[in-house]
């Protein structure tokens, strides 16, 4: 080689000669070898060809043949090396004269790890999600990547591409302030400019953007470009508002919440709202960190527990209603929802506890269930408990050598403190009977009220001599006059009393023993105790079956409802008065005369009562869907009932079937009244306000004292069918009714005459100013679908 390549081995960048003509390589440094990977022997001799990929090739000769003023130098070509691999070399070539050949002097610059860090930023940019930019600041060209385009709604094609274009974007409010500081960025020594301002989007809308950019600068401190990105602060500030709105909401809901940490396998809590804090009485300070199922530690084998734990091992949603225990010791009653938060990947990150308070609901459910077991006035067990515990103490005495007694204790002539000193100082008595009665029946014997003024104790595991004494120390106990305001009133009762097994073989018999019992001392009179014996106790037995079938009846559902209508005086519907029926197995449909007098002795009647005013209420629904829901519900109610939670089962079916105001109306006898007139207005003005009208049934056949007309909110007389049935032969009748209207009329009340049998009733009712009509004229008693179809008749039915 001539002396002038000496610096050609020298050279630290690949050189190599090739013909012109043949494409034939002539020589090469050793550079050049190492960078193709071939032994210095083999370069010479080859084709340029050969060191280039088969795709690049004839793209390469027919660049090779270009004349030198076409040829771009520096162009980057992708060379293969010896082993296959890909190599990127810059390419500046020369013509020159070989040893007499036409040949090409070529130096090369390996920039592969250049390009290849000027993809990987290329790729990062594609692949961020902020929109990047590089501004170079000497041309003034500006490069977006394709986020920008994505996040702000541009184009590929609508991209800025010089700082003109991106500055006509800024908001002309911002367009001042951000230029400025721009300038003073770029003509400065800072290296980083940030700030926000307001951009315009693609489609014309504007929103805040945060823009950092990072400036590069030469020795001189010249600013030569900036790279950077800008955000979108709208789905931030979006979502940043959301979790404020959140956060409050979580704050504020009455549902407690507790977060645990899923990633600990003891779900240690890391939050809890104030509602939690407030429904279990742990403050957040007291159980972070805590085991997220802690508040069923204090009962673990509770069975709402293992779901709990279930959950937690299976990472899924579980509910369960559980009791905790609050710091104080106090228990409260919760339903529990568990609930797994996953992260974007669908692994669980949290467990959240949804907690809602259901204490109130638990001592609701639990007065209930002590309600249905429990006497109210006196809180002593009622005749259903009663006849589980003898149930239990008989399943307990079988094939035992021990025996129960059960005694039945009523009280003598109680409806007289009734009638002459109220129901409220009847209720007195008998709490203080009850607990004088809790005082003597010693640890063995349970007590219980029956029903009205009877009471049932059971003696477990006695003698008949034991029963005796008890007997003996309930009239002991009953000797001193009980005080009632004021006044003393002196009680006595009748005792009756059984034995298992002699007596009777299961509990119902045992007590049914006990009662005939029971009426067999009320036959010998006052303040007597008789044992149960087999074949000396007639006289009972009838009325005992009877009472027996009653309550089987209540049991088995058997009473059913009749309704007659009630009309106006131009006969048009206003009123349904519901009658009760009893539905006897062997002996069919029986009137209230066969069994009313008997559920009011025995106290069943406040339970049938109960059960005809649900029942009645229930068919408002078929009035309204008739288009009648003008027409009102009328039922009567018995003193017994009126006395013992009358207002809170007629606010239960109020609520149970929607009743709107005046769809109820309830008929009371005058002695219900003057009974306990104050108490009586009570509940009557509570009944008013519930919006039931009440109207007075009878009236006129009792003892009067008609000053309660005026100051009870009483809505109407009911003219008793006596008064009715001789209208037409009787002057007397005829007066009574004209009376009763006349007053009626001037206190403002509604009047309706029963027993309405004839024309001539009819018209004159409808003559004299009653306002309503009811009787076998219009309609008998009829199942509900009937009485709502009855078209009013005109003919004399009364032959």
């Amino acid at each position: 080689m001539p002396a002038e390549f000496n610096a050609f081995e020298a050279s630290p960048v690949p050189m190599w000669v090739f013909d012109r003509v043949t494409l034939r390589i002539l020589a090469a440094n050793a550079v050049m070898a190492r960078t193709y990977g071939y032994p210095d022997e083999e370069l010479p001799g080859l084709s340029i060809l050969d060191l280039c990929p088969a795709e690049g090739r004839d793209r390469l000769a027919a660049h090779v043949r270009l004349p030198d003023a076409e040829r771009q130098q520096d162009r980057v070509w992708t060379q293969r090396r010896r082993d296959g691999s890909h190599v990127h070399l810059a390419i500046h070539a020369q013509d020159i004269d070989y040893d007499g050949r036409p040949a090409r002097l070529v130096i090369a610059r390996d920039v592969t790890d250049q390009e290849r860090a000027e993809e990987r930023v290329h790729l990062i940019a594609r692949a961020l999600s902020d929109a990047a930019y590089d501004w170079n600041v000497a041309t003034g060209e500006l490069w977006f990547n394709e986020s920008f385009g994505v996040n702000f709604g541009f184009t590929p094609d609508c991209l800025p591409t010089d700082l003109a274009q991106w500055a006509a974007l800024v908001h002309p409010d911002d367009r001042g302030r951000i230029d400025a500081s721009l300038t003073a960025a770029i003509d400065g020594d800072a290296t980083v400019w940030i700030e926000e301002y307001c951009f315009q989007r693609g489609d014309g809308t504007y929103t805040d953007v945060l823009d950092r950019g990072y400036i590069q600068r030469d020795a001189q401190g010249r600013a030569l470009r900036m790279v950077g990105g800008m955000i979108d602060l709208r789905p931030q500030r979006l979502l940043s508002t959301r979790l404020r709105l959140l956060e409050r909401a979580v704050s504020a809901t009455g549902s407690g919440i507790l977060i645990a940490d899923a990633a600990d396998p003891a779900f240690p809590i890391v939050y809890v709202n104030p509602a939690f804090e407030q429904i279990t009485g742990w403050r957040f300070e007291q159980i972070e960190g805590r085991p997220f199922d802690f508040l069923q530690a204090a009962d673990a084998a509770q069975p709402g527990a293992d779901v709990v734990r279930e959950a937690l091992h299976a990472l899924q949603d579980a509910q369960a209603s559980l009791q905790g225990m609050r710091p104080d010791g106090q228990p409260f009653w919760y339903d529990y929802q568990v609930t797994p938060l996953r992260d974007a990947h669908g692994r669980v990150t949290h467990i959240m506890g949804l907690v809602t308070d259901t204490s109130e609901r638990q001592r609701h459910a639990q007065q209930l269930a002590w309600r249905s077991t429990h006497d109210a006035l006196t809180g002593l067990p009622n005749r259903h408990l009663m006849l589980e515990r003898v149930g239990q103490a008989v399943q307990r005495a079988t094939g035992e050598a021990h025996r129960i007694a059960t005694l039945i204790v009523d009280l003598d002539e109680f409806k007289l403190i009734n009638d002459e000193l109220g129901h409220a100082a009847g209720d007195q008595v008998l709490c203080e009977v009850a607990t004088r009665l809790r005082r003597i029946i010693g640890p063995r014997a349970v007590l219980g009220r029956s029903v009205g003024d009877e009471f049932a104790i059971m003696l477990d595991g006695c003698d008949e001599m034991q029963a005796e004494l008890l007997a003996s120390s309930v009239h002991a106990a009953l000797s001193d006059p009980i005080g009632v305001g004021e006044r003393s009133c002196s009680v006595t009762a009748c005792v009756g009393y059984s034995h298992y097994p002699d007596d009777a073989g299961s509990a119902e018999s045992l007590l049914m023993s006990a009662e005939m019992a029971m009426y067999q001392a009320k036959k010998q009179g006052r303040n007597c105790t008789v044992a149960y014996r087999p074949g000396k106790m007639s006289g009972t037995t009838g009325k005992l079956q009877l009472l027996q079938e009653l309550r089987e009846a209540l049991e088995r559902k058997e009473f059913r409802l009749l309704f007659q209508p009630v009309f106006s005086a131009d006969l048009r519907l206003v009123a349904l008065e519901a009658l009760v029926r009893w539905e006897h197995p062997r002996r069919g449909l029986l009137p209230p005369s066969d069994f009313i007098s008997i559920c009011e002795e025995s106290g069943l009647i406040v339970e049938l009562g109960r059960r005809v005013l649900h029942e009645a209420a229930r068919h408002y629904a078929q009035l309204a869907a008739q288009g009648l829901g003008h027409v009102r519900l009328s039922v009567n109610v018995s003193a017994m009932q009126f006395a013992h939670g009358l207002l809170d089962d007629v606010r239960r079916v109020i609520d149970e079937f929607g009743l709107p105001r005046g769809a109820l109306e309830l008929e009371l006898t005058e002695s219900v009244i003057l009974d306990d007139p104050d108490r009586a207005a009570q509940v009557m003005s509570a009944l008013a306000d519930l919006g039931v009208t009440i109207a007075i049934d009878d009236f006129g056949v009792g003892y009067s004292s008609l000053s309660y007309l005026k100051r009870l909110p009483i809505h109407r007389l009911k003219i008793d069918r006596s008064f009715v049935n001789d209208l037409e032969s009787d002057v007397s009748d005829r007066s009574i009714c004209e009376a009763v209207i006349a007053l009626a009329r001037t206190l403002r009340l509604g009047v309706v005459a029963e027993g309405v049998e004839s024309v001539f009733q009819r018209d004159w009712l409808r003559t004299s100013g009653a306002g309503e009509l009811q009787g076998y004229l219009f309609a008998r008693p009829l199942p509900f679908g009937d009485a709502t179809q009855v078209a009013p008749q005109t003919q004399d039915m009364s032959g």
